[in-house]
């Protein structure tokens, strides 16, 4: 990848799942979910929360697979 960061040089499913990266995710849904409260959506936060879930699973999954190498 070059330096400057082009959109070019981004690749769909780049990113390797690891832990770290799950944990990006659900911190950025996370977060969306607390700017959804604050504003009232309700019905996008309940969206948010099932889609939440299997990332969750994902990341305690990939976790335990991690720390048993």
């Amino acid at each position: 990848m070059s330096r400057n960061g082009s959109v070019s040089d981004y690749v769909f499913g780049g990113f390797d799942r690891d832990p770290a990266n799950l944990l990006r995710l659900i911190s950025e849904l996370e977060g969306s979910y607390q700017l959804l409260l604050y504003m009232g959506f309700e019905d996008d936060m309940k969206i948010l929360n099932e889609m939440k879930k299997p990332y969750y699973k994902l990341y305690f999954k990939t976790k335990k697979e991690y720390d048993e190498k």
